[in-house]
């Protein structure tokens, strides 16, 4: 649009602004992008419900910079880009801190529908009051001054937002990898990294390049220390030391696209270059490299990147050749990082039996021997789910599953009335199918088929079980619900195993799933949920289905003793009388009038993490 008359532009963008809000009331169909795998249909999802309104929202900032360069006699004024850039951070705050916990979402929608049509008022507004005051001299004046910028470091530009975009994803997957995934973590990279644009975009004089030399070679260290032992750091200082990292990485980036940055028309060539180079560093880190890659390894390669820009950024800068001596300087620091990454490589390896990757994560498969263990384990990111001794003396239920834990209790205790039909939603290493006897059924029902692939090849709980096992890929409320509709049996039992992490799906926790749970449960069926969570307590959730289901609630809590074993919170809700009479006493009853005032309802529109979080 930059090439158009202002009247055109004008006329296009108001055309487009009224068209997104019309666009945007609209609700996505049903079934769209079903066929789809899931990051595809993430976006298109995307594109349809908010594509136009986010498209026209990101570009706000540059297209009243154009049209602010074109209508008077200045130069193009790169802090509105820092100021953009600290809105969005603004926002990014606000909305776990303050919008998700007071609105639900049909309200989030309406309020945010009535802010965005707010917002293209002002803007049609603003186009009128432009028009208006434009005079013939500023028009001519700009004319001459459009696309003067050298269109050599185009490509620059692109490798530096792109590169700047692989470290904020990588260092965001690598964040929840090593750290147990606590709540709204993800939000701290993102922070830096819009922290970093509005830094470097304030002034042209803000970015020192030789200032932050030492820092980036020190992160540059430190960075590829982290990627292969920054799980044995322990949590605080993993967060600083990658934030560290990332921030001094960003700087660069985001500091040499400020230098680079054309003072002319060709702005909008710059920003476009930005925002692709920005679509694919994310199309790399999200797509791509989960399927070249079986670790995080884009995190390494963009560590390489900024070290390799930073030198050729600095080369450019002056129509001298580098001399001889810090050529050899840079190729010797070159050197050490890639024979360094590749020695680290294969020590860091030796105790992997199988890893995999894609969109749902990185697990892998250890056998770990030492003194006191001798098992192998299914890990996603630090988390076991599952183990299996490589010793036949050992206890085969350790880890979660030990022989007086919550859900082998209430097995126990179902096996009495005779063969079972039980639904389990997380698969893990596939360990509750060793409870099975050959008369009974377990159905588990798996979001990760890569889980089962490791389950199936590397573990023996789901080849040796007795009964009948079958194993469902699709996310286990979906699955329940086309259960439900098909009018299969009722279970005796449903086991809620996706909480073994720290990352909480709350669509399995809201009142629409737990109804749906008692409606493929018996009368006296049992409804099991693993809780065991590091930095979330999901009891008072659990004691508000309680109470409006009116069901009687039991915890079981474990406290790991041995070394192949972890402690485990195991709760039950039923409206079995015999099992609460069974268990009452020896265990933990809560009773739904004592948990009233502490409960916590979350509904599909609208539920929070944050008064749950341990502090």
């Amino acid at each position: 649009m930059s090439k158009l008359k202002l009247d055109s532009q004008f006329l296009i963008h108001a055309s487009i602004l009224c068209l997104s809000v019309l666009l945007t009331l609209n609700e996505a169909p049903s079934g769209i992008a079903e066929s789809f795998s899931p990051p595809y249909k993430v976006v298109l999802i995307l594109i349809h419900q908010v594509g136009l309104a986010f498209f026209l929202l990101a570009s706000t900032s540059v297209l009243l910079q154009q049209w602010y360069f074109k209508t008077s006699n200045h130069d193009v004024p790169y802090h509105w880009y820092s100021l953009s850039n600290l809105g969005s951070l603004v926002a990014l705050i606000s909305y776990p801190l303050f919008v998700e916990i007071h609105f639900p979402v049909p309200d989030q929608k309406h309020y945010w529908s009535l802010a965005f049509t707010g917002f293209i008022s002002l803007k049609i507004i603003l186009l009128i009051l432009i028009r208006k005051s434009i005079s013939t001299s500023a028009k001519t004046n700009n004319v001459l001054r459009q696309n003067d910028a050298p269109l050599k470091h185009a490509w620059l530009w692109i490798a530096l937002s792109a590169t700047g975009t692989i470290m904020l994803t990588a260092t965001t997957q690598m964040i929840s990898t090593n750290i147990p995934p606590m709540p709204l973590v993800w939000i701290l990279p993102l922070i830096i990294y819009l922290l970093s644009y509005t830094y470097s975009f304030s002034s042209k004089n803000a970015y020192k390049r030789s200032f932050l030399l030492p820092f980036l070679l020190l992160a540059i260290v430190a960075g590829l220390m982290m990627y292969f032992i920054g799980s044995q750091f322990n949590t605080i200082s993993q967060l600083t030391i990658f934030s560290l990292v990332l921030l001094t990485c960003c700087l660069v980036c985001h500091g040499e696209l400020r230098t680079y940055a054309p003072n002319s028309g060709s702005m909008t060539l710059f920003y476009v270059a930005i925002s692709l180079g920005g679509a694919l560093g994310s199309i790399f880190t999200a797509l791509l490299a989960p399927m070249l890659f079986s670790r995080i390894t884009e995190y390494a390669l963009g560590l390489l990147f900024v070290l390799l820009l930073y030198i050729w950024s600095g080369s450019t800068k002056t129509t001298k050749p580098m001399p001889p001596q810090v050529y050899a300087g840079w190729t010797i620091v070159i050197g050490i990082f890639v024979l360094g990454y590749f020695n680290l490589e294969n020590s860091f390896s030796q105790y992997d039996i199988a890893s995999k990757r894609n969109f749902y994560g990185y697990i892998s498969v250890k056998d770990i021997d030492t003194n006191d263990i001798t098992e192998r384990r299914l890990i996603d990111g630090t988390t076991v789910h599952g183990s299996q001794p490589l010793v036949n003396k050992q206890d085969k239920k350790a880890s979660y599953y030990q022989e007086d834990s919550g859900i082998s209790t209430s097995l126990t205790y179902l096996k009495q009335k005779g063969a079972l039909n039980i639904g389990v939603i997380g698969l893990g290493a596939g360990v509750l199918a060793s409870y099975a006897r050959p008369d009974d059924k377990i159905s588990f029902y798996e979001l990760n088929p890569a889980v089962y692939d490791m389950a199936k090849k590397y573990f023996s709980y789901l080849n040796n079980a007795k009964g009948d096992i079958e194993v469902i890929i699709n996310d286990g409320r979906i699955a329940i619900k086309n259960r439900r509709e098909n009018l299969e049996p009722l279970f005796d039992a449903l086991i809620i195993d996706a909480f073994s992490s720290d990352v909480i799906p709350a669509h399995l926790l809201t009142q629409e799933a737990f109804k749906l749970y008692w409606q493929s449960l018996k009368k006296d069926g049992l409804l099991i949920i693993h809780i065991s969570n590091s930095h979330i307590n999901l009891m008072p959730i659990l004691q508000a289905h309680s109470q409006q289901f009116e069901k009687g609630l039991i915890k079981f809590k474990k406290i790991g003793q041995l070394k192949t074993s972890f402690g485990s919170d195991w709760v039950v809700l039923t409206s079995d009388l015999p099992f609460l009479a069974s268990f009452g006493s020896n265990y933990e009853p809560i009773q739904p009038k004592r948990a009233a005032d502490s409960q916590i309802k979350w509904t599909d529109q609208h539920y929070s993490l944050l008064s749950l979080i341990k502090y």
